[in-house]
């Protein structure tokens, strides 16, 4: 990976140029964790609601109000 760090006149750190591909790759990664993120606590709250420790919102509140 090869990025290059932009400074301004007093030599402060302003930006980063990475290669599209390496960004492209940082981008999947994220999203990944992202997904594993959300899908792990998603998981947990269902396991609380069989449990009987949290009680899940119907799909159909979600999308109507109800």
């Amino acid at each position: 990976m090869s990025i290059q760090v932009v400074t301004n006149a007093k030599g402060k750190k302003t930006a980063v140029i990475v290669p599209i591909a390496d960004w492209e790759e940082i981008q999947k990664r994220l999203n990944t964790e992202q997904f594993f993120e959300e899908f792990n606590s998603s998981i947990q709250a269902i396991k609380e609601d069989l449990d009987g420790n949290k009680k899940l919102k119907k799909a159909r509140s979600l999308t109507h109000g109800h």
